[in-house]
């Protein structure tokens, strides 16, 4: 009787993974068309898939060219949209190269938040300039705190984003002069005055200041090598 048990027990498991499989091969098929369609197409060249479309509710912008220009590609099976249910984190595998040097490297694509959570920011921007969950971003941009930052001086001071996220949870003034300074990728001493900065990538930096400041850390590191 006690042997029975285990034997059940994997035969269920065997039956779900083949039920699961099934279900996946369905959708495959019921998705066929347009499964081909994006293996053929490249997504990395699209402005929707990268959210272009979204900006200045967006993130750094300086390898958009490569991106449009077909620098980057997906690799195998990362073309397939369908996947993407199962690819929570949003980490995507891909190559890149010039295309005149004829070779391309293998690199990691990541977004900086889970989709749940990039629906949520955008609900919170549309909230704090609207009042309502969905708006048009380009315009609620401007008239949230990440557009505050105006005017001659355009200091960026411990004062205004104190709390925002982990990185400036105590911020000093010095660290906030290198980080504007390495955002704004010059060797200028009063970087920190945000006045090198275009409007919108100005809402970019703080945006990514408070949402995830993964990629200002890496900036901030590779100045130091």
């Amino acid at each position: 009787m006690w042997r029975l048990v285990p034997l059940k027990l994997g035969r269920l498991s065997r039956a779900l993974k083949l039920a699961a499989l099934g279900s996946l091969l369905v959708l495959m098929l019921l998705h066929s068309p347009s499964l081909l369609a994006s293996w053929q197409r490249n997504e990395l060249a699209d402005r929707r898939f990268l959210q272009l479309n979204k900006c200045p509710a967006c993130f750094g912008t300086s390898w958009c060219r490569r991106f449009l220009n077909g620098q980057v590609v997906f690799e195998a099976w990362g073309r397939l949209r369908l996947l993407d249910f199962l690819n929570v984190k949003n980490v995507y595998f891909a190559q890149y190269g010039e295309p005149r040097e004829g070779g391309r490297r293998r690199v990691v694509l990541k977004r900086l938040g889970s989709q749940r959570e990039l629906a949520q920011l955008d609900q919170s921007i549309c909230k704090r300039a609207t009042g309502r969950p969905r708006c048009d971003l380009l315009q609620a941009m401007p008239r949230t705190e990440f557009a505050r930052l105006n005017g001659d001086v355009r200091l960026l001071t411990p004062e205004a984003v104190e709390g925002w996220s982990d990185l400036v949870h105590c911020p000093s003034q010095r660290l906030l002069d290198r980080l504007v300074r390495r955002y704004a990728e010059t060797k200028d001493s009063g970087s920190f005055l945000l006045r090198n900065l275009k409007d919108s990538e100005r809402m970019q930096l703080l945006l990514t200041l408070a949402f995830n400041p993964e990629p200002l850390v890496l900036q901030l590191q590779s100045a130091q090598k």
